[in-house]
């Protein structure tokens, strides 16, 4: 894939359409008007790209998203498509294939259409019915939490993983560009991986925020103060790390190698064993991404207990003689 902005390659369309002679943008057709269709048809709206329909199966979503694109409200997806040249599929995993499905099944010549589904989880083989109908399909994933009420210019920087037919491949690009984002290659294989991966680091994150804000109102903070705070702190990490790298934006107690905090952490969460056990995996893999040299206090602290022979003895099956010593963890916990 290219690094630069992509050259605007023709869409599988008919030599003598006008959008080949001058350069127009291709029209545009959102299916489902959830968050990712509305913030993304919202973008694309904004960028100039003409937004020509929008169906969802809630006519309220469809409709306040056609009046702020210009858009018409079409009643079933085959409407939809037939009127634009590119159609957006922002739909759930599940419904992707059977749409594809449905709009092979109505006979459409689609030849002169793509069809682009935005899910994370699936590659391009799920609009194969499409495909087999004529029409150029691709993949287009923004790494990025989207929300109906997204900010003009909020999409601005998103990386996009993106698989495309080649014949398409350069109007996606393009596209992406288009919104300020930045397009990379997902090549065709492990999506499941590629997933979760994303949802390691868009979703993940919000579960610890979570836990470290009921942590925070159970130290006396302010309920109202403590999930802002430290939503500012977690933003501002994510900041560091894309400026960074994730390596150098490490900041804390283990990465100081102050073992008697972290301690002291540890011992704070012992009336909460889950958060405690979350902490220590968690303080590991700061310790791995972070590198142990030069930090031998957090590393003994937090090397995994050595396995015992009654552990051996456990893990083939033969009844243990004297129970096994405890994890590091427990042994905080207790004391």
């Amino acid at each position: 894939m290219s690094t630069g902005r992509p050259r605007p390659l023709a869409m599988p369309v008919a030599a003598e359409t006008p959008r080949r002679r001058t350069g127009e943008r291709p029209s545009v057709a959102i299916v489902g008007a959830g968050r990712a269709g509305t913030a993304l048809g919202t973008a694309l709206y904004e960028a100039g790209y003409r937004v020509v329909a929008v169906h969802s199966l809630s006519p309220t979503s469809a409709e306040r998203l056609a009046a702020r694109t210009g858009a018409v409200v079409a009643t079933t997806t085959v409407a939809a498509v037939r009127r634009a040249d590119i159609t957006l599929l922002t739909v759930p995993d599940a419904a992707i294939a059977p749409l594809a499905a449905t709009v092979a099944a109505t006979g459409l010549a689609l030849r002169d259409h793509a069809l682009i589904h935005c899910s994370g989880a699936q590659g391009r083989e799920a609009l194969a019915a499409a495909r087999q109908q004529g029409a150029a399909v691709a993949v287009c994933h923004p790494l990025m939490a989207l929300t109906r009420d997204a900010p003009a210019g909020a999409l601005h920087g998103t990386y996009y993983g993106v698989d495309a037919d080649p014949a398409l491949l350069a109007t996606v690009e393009l596209m992406v560009h288009d919104l300020g984002g930045i397009p990379f290659a997902v090549p065709q294989g492990d999506r499941a991986l590629y997933h979760a991966a994303a949802v390691l680091a868009g979703n993940a994150p919000l579960a610890l925020l979570d836990r470290a804000t009921q942590l925070l109102v159970s130290a006396g903070v302010d309920p109202a103060v403590a999930g802002p705070a430290l939503a500012g702190l977690l933003e501002g990490a994510a900041r560091n790390a894309r400026r960074l790298g994730t390596a150098a934006a490490l900041t804390g107690p283990v990465v100081r190698d102050d073992a008697a905090t972290v301690a002291r952490h540890l011992d704070a969460l012992r009336g909460d064993q889950q958060t405690q056990r979350l902490y220590y995996r968690l303080a590991r893999e700061t310790l791995r991404a972070a590198g142990s040299l030069g930090r031998p206090g957090v590393t003994e602290l937090l090397a995994p207990a050595a396995p015992t022979r009654e552990a051996r003895r456990r893990a083939r099956g033969e009844r243990a003689l004297v129970p096994a010593p405890p994890h590091p963890v427990s042994r905080l916990a207790a004391g």
